[in-house]
């Protein structure tokens, strides 16, 4: 169940191309989260691979937590949990087109429109990138850490979440 924005909400958002195996991750922990009964000022959403489209999804939320995978130096299915700082980005990225917009640009759009909410990241590296609907095994018990962290997150009200500012492996 979720609630309306309010000052307090929060939104979970799973992002992620639900066709291409381990990418889909995101998606496939906001499908399950929103089975869950979660606190009315909590949203969750499916972002997939929405690019601009995503842009208005920020109205009234303070805190977002982008459940994405992301390519890191952990191995497949470790989840990591960070708030990011000013210049994190992606190493040598260069955005030629507006089909590559990525969540960490959206970020940016989203403070120059005035959107400032505190940003978190729970991510984990793919096992394999290919056309299929389902997630590694590996990935899958990531998904299923993950939503377990979402609901404990959510049970205690985000406390000490604020704290959270570096990266920390789970």
């Amino acid at each position: 169940m979720t609630g309306e924005n309010s000052p307090q909400t929060t939104l979970i958002l799973g992002i992620g191309n639900i066709i291409m195996g381990d990418e889909g991750f995101g998606v496939h922990v906001a499908r399950e989260l929103k089975e869950a009964e979660v606190p009315g000022n909590v949203k969750v959403e499916e972002g997939g691979v929405g690019g601009f489209n995503l842009l208005g999804s920020l109205d009234g939320v303070r805190r977002l937590i982008v459940v994405d995978i992301m390519m890191t130096e952990t191995p497949p299915g470790e989840l990591l949990f960070f708030k990011p700082g000013p210049d994190f980005g992606e190493p040598g990225k260069k955005i030629i087109s507006f089909h590559q917009v990525g969540v960490l640009e959206l970020v940016k759009m989203w403070g120059l429109l005035g959107y400032e909410p505190e940003i978190y990241f729970l991510v984990t590296s793919p096992e394999k990138l290919e056309w299929c609907t389902e997630l590694s095994p590996t990935v899958r018990l990531a998904a299923d850490q993950a939503i377990r962290l979402l609901k404990k997150l959510c049970d205690d009200n985000f406390a000490g979440l604020e704290r959270s500012t570096s990266l920390c492996t789970l």
